[in-house]
């Protein structure tokens, strides 16, 4: 597992990762930034600038409470930060809270950076005294950074371990090379420097000062409750201000000037990557390069608190003040000779991880992609992460971007998208009403031409009988008057049928509060004559139901016609025809069903019902205009009627309605 690892589910596409990364170690893949294990140097920024927490950093806790239960001592080497990460705590108390989860000693990894400081004393002098160049390792981000990224300046690093690789070695020497050694401090790097070949085996396990929190909450273990401790390794004088910035040079009792271009102090990630840039490109001379990609290790990714650099720094100067007056000269001259001949050497690991550069045209191609069609259009924004649309373009190239990461991209996108959406949303409603009003018009014109058809006929036999009546009645007869009338009025019956058909109207429903099962009991009682003549039972289940906003006398008639079906349908001696009605608790909905155990719909049929005219009664004896009434009732009150039938059966016809309570009945 990669030290630090995303959590895609958990991203929200605000690229501050891709913006803080300086190894380019951040892919975006479907809009989901990922880190590159192979190019990240754990140099935690991406974990910081992250307020969605879709950073994961590798957790060791089981590894070291793993250590402390094998039976070897374990050592804890604790970082000289540590009074600034639980300033709510003694010094002294912090380190007796380590000593009870279980840790053999607890070192003070300021001494550590004693003995290294003492390597850069001399290095340092030999390169005032030769040409070169010497850039400080203590950060291991750093390390990592030039030995990926900067194949140039890989000779410069100076081949010196880090103060916690020095006190696991002076660890292993006092005490041998089977005990185990756990670093503690606020560096998640750490945690990929103990990875190293040059440094193997010296650090078993790297805890974050958060981890370590975790661990003391684990065991119940309150460092406040408990009285101070001292550190088991030899005393240090200013090794302890290490984590500040500059504080290798005073370490090393090296003070440089402000005039003196030989040295530079530089920390924070932009920072310290200029004053590599310059070197890397020869335009800075400087013989010394103390960098930290940190604001000081007091600055580390994983401090507990969210105090102030100032006032980190003042806790730490504080605590290394007071412990310079109580060591004794001696006492450090002696620790500081014991381990005289401790190896502090190492060497580094070429890599070279520099991404090929895209060619000129595939840059092109890319920046159109984003719609970056002129240079008015390169707007720079950083939104994506990258500082130009031109390092966006590249990173597109290369595989480590997407063109959707762009915002200006996306915004117009979404408004292109926007536009054509509410086209269609236009030329939809507009297509609706159109298909909503010829349905309509059809449905209107169909009943309009059946109800000429039925009435032409008797109107057509009344006319033809008049009109003879009236050849044959003399001038001034009683009678001739009254059939003139007659004539008159079947004419204009004619002319009103023949509006009808050159004329559609559209319905419509006129709701009113209306109590439903009232109605239902309604149409049941005079429906009651017509299922008794035809030998017809009719029940009905009426559950509670709700007072509705409904067209009272439509709904009625859709009742009617739907049982005057239902008891036609039925040709046996124990028929019967129930009207249900229920509103289920699930949904706002009224349901009624009118069933009948009658002959059954053929399945061929059942397509056919709701269309104007269909009927299978006998010639004269319906119109095949009841279901298509029906259909149209039910969707005017924005219901749905389904039907269910097996032949031999019977049929049952289902009609939902929305409820839309005005009360209970």
């Amino acid at each position: 597992m990669g030290i630090v690892s995303a959590i895609p589910e958990k991203c929200k596409r605000c690229y501050a990762c891709v913006r803080e990364c300086p190894a380019r170690a951040i892919k975006v893949e479907q809009g989901q930034a990922l880190v590159l294990e192979e190019r990240c140097i754990a140099c935690g920024n991406c974990v910081k600038v992250c307020t969605q927490n879709a950073k994961r950093i590798l957790d060791n806790t089981q590894e070291v409470w793993q250590l402390l239960a094998d039976g070897n001592p374990v050592f804890a080497c604790l970082a000289p930060s540590f009074p600034a990460a639980f300033h709510e705590d003694a010094p002294g108390s912090v380190i007796a809270a380590v000593r009870r989860l279980g840790f053999a000693e607890v070192w003070n990894v300021g001494f550590g950076a004693e003995l290294v400081a003492r390597e850069y004393t001399r290095l340092y002098g030999d390169v005032k005294h030769a040409a070169g160049r010497v850039i400080a390792t203590p950060c291991p981000a750093l390390v990592a950074y030039v030995e990926k990224y900067l194949p140039s300046l890989r000779a410069s690093l100076a081949p010196i371990v880090s103060p916690m690789i020095a006190a696991a070695r002076a660890i292993r020497h006092r005490h041998g090379p089977d005990v185990r050694v756990v670093f503690i401090g606020p560096c998640i790097a750490k945690k990929n420097e103990i990875r190293d070949p040059f440094v193997a085996n010296a650090v078993d396990s790297v805890l974050t000062f958060k981890e370590l929190s975790m661990m003391f909450d684990a065991k119940s273990i309150d460092p406040g409750a408990l009285a101070p401790e001292e550190f088991d390794s030899p005393p240090c004088l200013v090794g302890g201000a290490f984590p500040i910035s500059g504080g290798l040079l005073r370490t090393a009792e090296v003070t440089p000037d402000i005039l003196d271009n030989d040295i530079v102090v530089a920390e924070g990630k932009d920072r310290a990557l200029v004053a590599l840039t310059d070197a890397a490109e020869g335009s800075s001379q400087a013989r010394f390069l103390d960098l930290l990609f940190c604001e000081g290790c007091i600055s580390g990714p994983k401090m507990l608190n969210e105090l102030g650099l100032y006032a980190r720094k003042e806790l730490l100067a504080r605590y290394v003040n007071e412990q310079r007056q109580r060591v004794q000269r001696e006492d450090y001259l002696r620790g500081m000779e014991e381990f005289r001949a401790l190896e502090l050497g190492r060497s580094f690991t070429a890599q070279d991880l520099e991404l090929p550069q895209p060619t000129e045209e595939e840059i092109m191609v890319a920046l159109l992609d984003m719609h970056k069609f002129e240079q008015e259009d390169h707007l720079d924004c950083g939104a994506c992460g990258y500082p130009t649309c031109r390092a966006k373009a590249i990173a597109v190239c290369q595989g480590l971007a997407e063109p959707s990461m762009c915002l200006p991209y996306m915004i117009d996108e979404l408004e292109d998208a926007c536009e054509q959406l509410q086209a269609y949303h236009r030329d939809l409603e507009a297509a609706q009403q159109r298909l909503v009003q010829s349905e309509r018009l059809a449905s209107m014109g169909q009943l309009s031409a059946g109800v000429a058809h039925e009435l032409n006929n008797p109107l057509g036999t009344v006319l033809i009988y008049s009109h003879m009546l009236l050849r044959h009645m003399k001038e001034g007869d009683a009678s001739r008057a009254d059939i003139e009338m007659i004539v008159g009025e079947a004419t204009r019956c004619k002319n009103i049928v023949r509006g009808l058909l050159d004329f559609a109207r559209q319905s419509r429903v006129t709701k009113s509060e209306a109590d439903l099962a009232q109605i239902i009991r309604e149409v049941a009682a005079i429906m009651a004559k017509r299922a008794e003549d035809n030998n017809v039972r009719l029940a009905m289940d009426i559950e509670p139901l709700p007072r509705m906003m409904i067209d009272g006398n439509q709904i009625k008639q859709m009742l009617i016609n739907l049982v005057g079906n239902a008891v036609d349908a039925i040709h046996r001696e124990d028929g019967q025809v129930t009207l249900r009605a229920r509103r289920p608790a699930d949904n706002g909905r009224v349901i009624i069903e009118v069933s009948d155990n009658g002959k059954g719909i053929p399945q061929e049929n059942l397509s056919k019902l709701f269309t104007p005219f269909f009927t299978t009664k006998e010639l004269g004896k319906g119109t095949g205009l009841g279901l298509a009434i029906c259909y149209g009732i039910v969707k005017m009150h924005s219901g749905d009627i389904t039907v269910q039938s097996e032949e031999g059966v019977g049929t049952t016809f289902t009609v939902s309605l929305p409820a839309g309570d005005v009360g209970q009945a």
